[in-house]
C-alpha cells in the first residue's frame, strides 16, 4: 500500500514542478528585466544619441525617475513657436512605435519586460523646446497604454530572433525644420551647460 502512495506523491509532486516551474521562470525574467529598467537602462540613452542629437542641433537628455521617464529636447537652431503637425503626432507616437525594438526578443524575455512595463506602470514624458526653452509640444502616455502594446504581448516567437536585449530604444527624436534665418545657426549653439535651462 505504501507503494502506489509514495508514486502518486511523486507524480503530485512531478506535476506541480511542472505547472509551477514556467511561472517561476517568468518571475526571474521579470525580476531581471526590472533590475535592468531600475538600474540606469533608460539613462543609457542619453549617451547612444548624444552624438546624433547634436548634429542636429538638439540637446537632449533623459531624466530617469523610474517608473517615471522624461526625455528633455531642445532645438537649438529653432526660435518658432509653431510646429509643423506631421512633426507633433510624430513626438506623440514615438514613444510607443520605439517598443517595436522589442520584436526580436526572445519570446519570454519580451513578455517579461512587457509584465513589468504594465505591474509597474512605467510611463514615458517628452518634452521638445526651441532654443528659448519655450515648450513646443510635450506628451506622456503609460507603455501598457500604447495601441501597439497588446499586440506585442500576445506576439510569437520570430522565426529568426536576434539575442534577447532588455533595454528600450526609442526611436530618434524629431527634427525641427528651421527657418532659413536659424538654419545657419553655428555649431557652438550647442553646450552641454544648456540643458539644465531646457528643462
Amino acid at each position: 500500500r505504501r507503494m502506489p502512495l509514495i508514486l502518486v506523491l511523486i507524480g503530485i509532486i512531478c506535476f506541480g514542478v511542472f505547472l509551477g516551474y514556467p511561472k517561476y521562470q517568468m518571475m526571474k525574467l521579470e525580476d531581471e528585466a526590472r533590475h535592468d529598467l531600475k538600474s540606469g537602462g533608460f539613462a543609457q540613452f542619453e549617451a547612444k544619441y548624444r552624438p546624433l542629437m547634436r548634429a542636429a542641433k538638439i540637446d537632449f537628455s533623459v531624466l530617469d525617475q523610474y517608473p517615471n521617464i522624461r526625455f528633455y529636447m531642445r532645438n537649438t537652431a529653432y526660435s518658432g513657436t509653431d510646429l509643423p503637425e506631421d512633426v507633433r503626432s510624430m513626438v506623440n507616437t514615438m514613444g510607443c512605435e520605439s517598443m517595436e525594438s522589442f520584436r526580436p526578443m526572445e519570446e519570454k524575455a519580451r513578455t517579461a519586460l512587457l509584465n513589468v512595463l504594465e505591474e509597474d506602470q512605467v510611463t514615458f514624458h517628452i518634452s521638445l523646446k526651441n532654443k528659448f526653452g519655450a515648450e513646443l509640444a510635450g506628451h506622456q502616455q503609460k507603455f501598457s497604454a500604447c495601441p501597439n502594446f497588446l499586440t506585442l504581448k500576445n506576439l510569437e516567437q520570430a522565426a529568426d530572433p536576434s539575442p534577447p536585449q532588455m533595454t528600450l530604444t526609442p526611436a530618434p527624436a524629431p527634427s525641427i525644420p528651421s527657418p532659413a534665418a536659424t538654419a545657419t545657426a553655428p555649431a557652438a549653439a550647442y553646450t552641454g551647460s544648456e540643458e539644465a535651462a531646457a528643462h
